[in-house]
This record gives structure tokens, C-alpha cells and sequence, in this order.
């Protein structure tokens, strides 16, 4: 058992309120509206309903359990999803989690049509090193976040 499969019964009432705030700012950022869009590292995603066309990828099976959505399980560095299959792809306070990051980042551009969306939390141990690897995304500080946006 993982630690997200631990904490999945407490996620929502920990971490609902700041992921929300950087939702909203991803949906504002990209201008969301009917979009298909994958959420890699989904965890229980409860913001599903704010998408007309979503769907979640996690690895931890007691978070997708909660999930009331369209998700599966899976990884970030391995996306079970042909090339350009998603009109946005999103991921939330995930990647740092992500021992293969590079990898990851490379998988949600080959599966995006462009618009991506990565926040990374500041304090995480590869902050630095994942900055690097998104250099050209452009960037918005959030509170405990660094919001990394591409539009190509």
C-alpha cells in the first residue's frame, strides 16, 4: 500500500480547498470549457464535475476508490493513451510525487494537443530539477505551487 492509498479516506478534507484554488486558475489560464482533458495524478478527483470532457489517471488505488469520475489506473511515465489524444492535459500537485518526472513530462506533451498544465509544489524535493525541464512553460507562482503553463 502507498501513502496516497493511506491518506485517501482524509485527501478531500486536507488538500480540497488549495487544489480547487489552482484548478480554477488552470481553468482560467487555458480559457476551459468543452474540452477533453486528462488529469494525470487525479488522486480522488473531486473537481471532475468542473470538466465537460474528463478523465483521471492515478497510481494509487485507494484515491481512485473515492473518485466519483471517469478514471483509471495507471502511471505518468507509461500514459495507456495515443499521441494527441487530449485537447489538454493537467496535472496537480502530482509530479513531484513521480519518480520518472522527465519521463512523465514527455508522456502528457506526446498525449496533449498542447495545452498543458503542471503545478508544482515549491517545497518538493525536486523543485528545482523539474523548473529546469519546464523552462519554456510559462509561470505562475500560487501560495504553496508553481503553476507551469504551455499553450503551443
Amino acid at each position: 500500500m502507498n501513502y496516497y492509498d493511506e491518506i485517501s479516506s482524509g485527501y478531500n478534507e486536507l488538500h480540497k480547498e488549495e487544489q480547487l484554488k489552482k484548478i480554477k486558475i488552470i481553468i482560467k489560464e487555458l480559457n476551459i470549457t468543452n474540452e477533453m482533458v486528462l488529469d494525470v495524478g487525479c488522486g480522488t478527483a473531486f473537481y471532475s464535475d468542473l470538466f465537460k470532457d474528463y478523465t483521471g489517471i492515478d497510481n494509487s488505488e485507494g484515491m481512485l476508490e473515492k473518485a466519483n469520475s471517469n478514471v483509471i489506473l495507471g502511471n505518468a511515465e507509461e500514459l495507456p493513451f495515443e499521441d494527441d489524444s487530449f485537447d489538454i492535459v493537467i496535472s496537480v500537485t502530482a509530479l513531484h510525487n513521480v519518480k520518472g518526472f522527465k519521463k512523465a513530462i514527455k508522456e502528457m506533451e506526446r498525449v496533449s494537443k498542447g495545452k498543458i498544465a503542471i503545478s508544482v509544489l515549491k517545497k518538493s524535493k525536486h523543485f528545482d530539477e523539474i523548473k529546469k525541464e519546464l523552462k519554456d512553460y510559462k509561470q505562475i507562482e500560487e501560495e504553496k505551487d508553481i503553476i507551469f503553463i504551455n499553450q503551443t
